[in-house]
């Protein structure tokens, strides 16, 4: 008997598929990732024509409704359209610009109303009750210790010895004075013109001259003194002392220290005084610089002259 005949192992049976070999399925697989990736662009192609159409459609929507606004403002009557429009505020109501502020003037004292520049004479008396804390600038032997404002004691003081180390040996002959004193000194010059037979018209306009009124005199302020040479600590004060050296060495360096020559011969008509070419007073380093390099009187650098 013919035994059936048993299909050998291994043998492709008839139907069946082969088996993919591993470079097919290598290949197999990279066919569906190029169809994948060439998908994905497709879709991504296709996102993008949408959002290219969105936008032409919005910018046409906008450009329409621009001239749609624009034809309609067209057709406004001018009143519309200046109702519209903001109002101004009425020039009356506008609050004008702020005028500048003048520039200062650098020959003005930057502050008139310091101590320093108390301004005293026949018109401008000393306030009721002045009285300056004193401190002494040394003594002499015609008129003793002699006292100024303790504020400018030490301007004084170093003066004094600038001049010394110059070879000028300066004496405070006379500064501060009480109104009492003043008063004598004034009634005693009066008396000596009574003296020489002037009348009292005459006397009195004499001694004016040379001695301030009690109540409108520098050496009441204690900011002023009569400075000489010790050679002429006993001289006759009169205004041929203004040639010597000491008057010169004054003149010439006061200011930088503070002090003034307070009754300059060219202005007698201002300041109502005769020329004092002893006669110093404290004003401060910078007004003094000031006020001796344009020539000028206190009266003249405190816009008071005339007055």
């Amino acid at each position: 008997m013919q035994q059936d005949q048993q299909p050998r192992r291994g043998a492709a049976q008839p139907g069946a598929r082969r088996p993919l070999t591993p470079q097919e399925v290598a290949r197999r697989r990279k066919k569906r990732e190029q169809r994948k990736k060439a998908l994905r662009r497709y879709h991504l192609f296709l996102a993008g024509l949408a959002l290219l159409a969105a936008a032409l459609l919005a910018g046409l929507f906008f450009t329409i409704k621009g001239l749609v606004l624009g034809a309609q403002d067209a057709k406004a009557p001018p009143s519309a359209a200046k109702s519209a429009a903001p109002s101004a505020p009425p020039a009356s109501s506008a609050e004008p610009e702020p005028e500048p502020e003048p520039e200062p003037d650098p020959n003005a004292p930057a502050d008139p109303t310091l101590w320093s520049l108390l301004l005293t004479n026949v018109s401008h008396p000393l306030p009721d009750g002045y009285a300056p804390e004193l401190a002494s600038v040394g003594s002499n032997s015609r008129n003793g210790q002699q006292f100024m404002d303790e504020r400018v004691t030490d301007a004084m003081l170093q003066m004094v010895a600038a001049a010394k180390s110059d070879g000028v040996d300066l004496v405070v002959r006379s500064a501060y004075r009480s109104t009492q004193e003043q008063a004598s000194l004034f009634n005693s010059m009066k008396q000596s013109y009574l003296n020489q037979g002037l009348s009292e018209e005459q006397a009195l306009a004499e001694t004016k001259k040379w001695r301030n009124v009690p109540g409108t005199s520098e050496h009441e302020t204690g900011l002023c003194a009569d400075i000489v040479g010790a050679a002429d600590l006993n001289a006759d004060l009169v205004p041929g002392l203004s040639e010597r050296e000491w008057a010169k060495w004054l003149k010439e360096h006061a200011a930088d220290y503070g002090f003034i020559l307070r009754y300059p011969e060219d202005k007698t008509g201002v300041t109502g005084t005769s020329f004092e070419p002893w006669h110093y007073r404290y004003v401060g380093v910078e007004d003094a610089r000031k006020i001796m390099s344009q020539g000028v009187c206190l009266e003249e650098y405190l816009g008071a002259a005339g007055e």
